[in-house]
């Protein structure tokens, strides 16, 4: 129980909570634990959208398939990120997407009755699940907003400048791979990876594997706002 009381104190759900404190709500409610192998499905839109995940190692991919055979990555989970948290207490029966894992990984879930209870022993922990859902919303309409815009240069802008506002820092750490990035804005890995040579070419940003560096955020907001003046 220590173990993974300490896991999950850096998890959101959680935040400010003491490890003693955690045990304590862990001890009042039933929950699972389960291990997954590399692409296995987590959590299917075929299931009943009930219980809700927290990745204790690894990450996963929120996918939105389409009859054509595409695949959409709408978010990218890792260690103390929540799953399918936005649809337990919605009124849609099924899960919205799709959860697999991109790697082995543990997660603990957890039955939408027994976080109630936990919200009646803690006021502060509904506190921290509806700003976690909020963010969640927040994530989802940046999908949107990237899968909205036509030129690929205009993506990685919308990408970038996202990324600089919400940690005001120049450098950006790609959470993935270019791989799954290219998956992520709906292109083709080699198109990504052009565009991105062009602006770094024109001083714009500089790269190196999954670190990007903005050199000029003004040029970056002149290619995302001037088709839409």
């Amino acid at each position: 129980m220590y173990d993974l009381s300490n896991s999950l104190k850096k998890c959101s759900l959680f935040k400010n909570k003491s490890i003693d404190e955690i045990q304590y709500l862990l001890s009042n409610i039933i929950y699972s634990i389960k291990s997954f192998s590399k692409n296995e499905i987590i959590l299917s839109s075929n299931q009943i959208a009930n219980t809700m995940g927290i990745i204790l190692s690894g990450f996963a991919d929120v996918q939105k398939f389409f009859p054509s055979g595409k695949v959409v990555i709408i978010a990218r989970k890792e260690k103390n990120d929540l799953i399918a948290e936005p649809s337990i207490f919605s009124n849609t029966k099924y899960y919205p997407a799709t959860i697999s894992a991109c790697e082995a990984c543990r997660i603990i879930f957890i039955h939408k009755n027994e976080l109630l209870k936990l919200f009646l022993m803690d006021e502060e922990l509904m506190q921290n699940f509806l700003e976690s859902v909020s963010n969640s919303m927040i994530i989802l309409k940046n999908k949107i907003g990237i899968l909205s815009l036509n030129s690929i240069q205009e993506k990685i802008s919308y990408f970038l400048i996202d990324e600089y506002r919400r940690n005001n820092c120049n450098i950006v750490k790609l959470p993935f791979s270019k791989k799954v990035w290219a998956e992520y804005m709906n292109v083709s890995r080699p198109s990504l990876s052009r565009e991105l040579r062009k602006l770094e070419m024109e001083g714009i940003i500089s790269f190196d594997k999954n670190i990007i560096e903005i050199h000029d955020l003004e040029r970056l907001e002149k290619i995302l706002f001037q088709q839409h003046d």
